[in-house]
């Protein structure tokens, strides 16, 4: 080769080389935001988060590290949008949850060089000694100068951390644009460990037939990570999501013993939800700081004086009138029921999102005693709620069929007889509520029923002290 050539080829190959190195792209350690995350939280167990960071982009291309992320962050969701600075462009990104522990080291040191310390018991000083690492299989195995240990009783020192591994999860997003500027982006995405829940307290006034009613906003952050001084908004309502397979790892659980629950005692007035779509959202209207596996409530609702009917329940089942059971009598007691209407008539108005109430009362004493719980749903202003307490004892209720026909194919006639007892002092209000299937019409009755809705029929028995009151009645049914 002449001395030219020679010289093109060193030439080609240094400027080959120049080229590479100018590719590699730099890492930019992005810090996690401080006080500038805005939380979309959804009632199963996921929330939306966007927050904002700041970094400079040193050349045409770069790794951002984003740390600070959650676990549990879905990476497909992820997005940077740029508020401040020329357009980046992301290339590829990497969510990394592999998050340092012991048993990580152990695992990528297999195979690899250790330094362990071990304590002479001689004179009680340290000895350190190479080792190789060559199996963590139910217990470590050891080679020591030759020889192989098992149940070591010195420790590990490890060399250096093993590539890939950080001590909290970290979305990397490799990015090419403008270089030499200073960005200012939001990161956007939808993470898991993030929920809230509506949780009511209600204090009834049986003399006065009032009740009043407080909304918590429990909010739950399984996620590990902190986010101070958040602007947070909670969704109410059922927003459909496609479940995608099965991470190959799985997440971290969420352990309720180690959650810290940190509530709040009195809150003013009421937040008032706005309509989005099919969903209402409830705005916080201060920051609120969610600190890691930490339990926070906060105020929603303190609606007062609200006029609450108190009703005793019977209900019976649809497929009572769809077979024979003569001869297999059912015992019952009447529910206790308290009743109220959504208006802003009734102090309320307002959308109440489901959870579940506690109701809580006065004994004879006036002394303040637990009456019970029940669930209500989503309910839309202008909507009654019936909260089910529990059965009176002292109202016990038979229903016995006295008799059962098939007249056609599909038509049958059904007689009950209900009766219902009353072991108080004071004459008591009983609603016999009956499901039936199909069409339907009450042939023959004791006492006149209402028709409350196409698939029931209504009784209203007044029942006197230390009595009772007889119900029957044929109904035809047409399937």
């Amino acid at each position: 080769m002449t001395l030219s050539r020679c010289i093109l080829a060193v030439t080609l190959a240094l400027a080959s080389s120049t080229a590479l190195a100018q590719t590699v792209a730099q890492v930019v350690e992005v810090p996690a935001a401080t006080g500038n995350a805005d939380l979309t939280i959804y009632g199963n167990n996921f929330a939306m988060v966007r927050e904002r960071r700041s970094f400079k982009l040193p050349g045409a291309s770069a790794q951002l590290v984003m740390g600070g992320v959650p676990r549990e962050l879905q990476a497909e969701t992820a997005f940077l949008q740029v508020l401040k600075g020329d357009a980046v462009r992301v290339t590829e990104q990497i969510f990394n949850f592999d998050v340092l522990t012991p048993q990580k080291l152990l695992e990528r040191a297999v195979g690899g060089e250790v330094s362990v310390i071990s304590v002479n018991p001689g004179n009680g000083r340290e000895i350190t000694e190479r080792a190789r690492v060559l199996s963590i299989n139910d217990g470590l195995v050891l080679e020591i100068n030759g020889k192989i240990h098992t149940n070591h009783p010195g420790r590990l020192v490890f060399d250096s951390l093993p590539a890939g591994t950080r001590a909290r999860p970290a979305l990397i997003m490799s990015v090419t644009g403008k270089g030499a500027q200073d960005v200012e982006a939001e990161l956007s995405y939808l993470t898991g460990g993030l929920a809230w829940r509506p949780d009511y307290v209600a204090q009834y006034d049986s003399d006065s037939g009032r009740m009043d009613l407080l909304a918590w906003a429990t909010v739950t952050n399984a996620t590990g990570t902190n986010f101070p001084n958040a602007k947070m908004k909670l969704i109410a309502g059922d927003v459909n999501r496609s479940r995608p397979a099965p991470p190959p790892m799985p997440m971290r659980a969420y352990k309720a013993e180690a959650a810290d629950m940190a509530m709040a005692q009195s809150f003013a007035g009421s937040i008032a939800p706005t309509a989005s779509l099919a969903t209402h959202v409830y705005t916080i209207p201060k920051l609120t700081s969610l600190g890691p596996f930490e339990t926070k409530q906060l105020g929603l609702l303190n609606a007062q004086a609200i006029p609450v009917r108190r009703q005793l329940t019977v209900r019976s089942e649809p497929h009572f009138y769809m077979q024979q059971m003569r001869g297999q009598p059912q015992e019952a007691r009447a529910a206790i029921e308290l009743t109220f209407t959504n208006t802003t008539a009734a102090k309320l108005g307002t959308p109440l999102p489901g959870g579940i109430v506690r109701v809580y009362g006065q004994d004879a004493e006036g002394a303040p005693q637990f009456m019970g719980e029940d669930t209500i749903q989503h309910t839309a202003a202008g909507g009654d709620i019936s909260l089910n307490l529990g059965n009176d004892f002292d109202v016990p209720v038979q229903r016995e069929q006295l008799n059962y026909v098939r007249a056609t194919d599909n038509i049958t006639l059904t007689t009950w007889r209900v009766t219902v007892s009353n072991a108080k002092s004071r004459p008591v209000t009983v609603r016999v509520i009956e499901p039936i299937p199909g069409s339907w019409e009450i042939a023959k009755e004791s006492h006149a029923h209402t028709k409350p809705d196409a698939g029931s029929a209504l009784w209203t028995l007044e029942v006197p002290a230390k009595g009772k009151t007889v119900l029957e009645y044929t109904a035809r049914v047409t399937q």
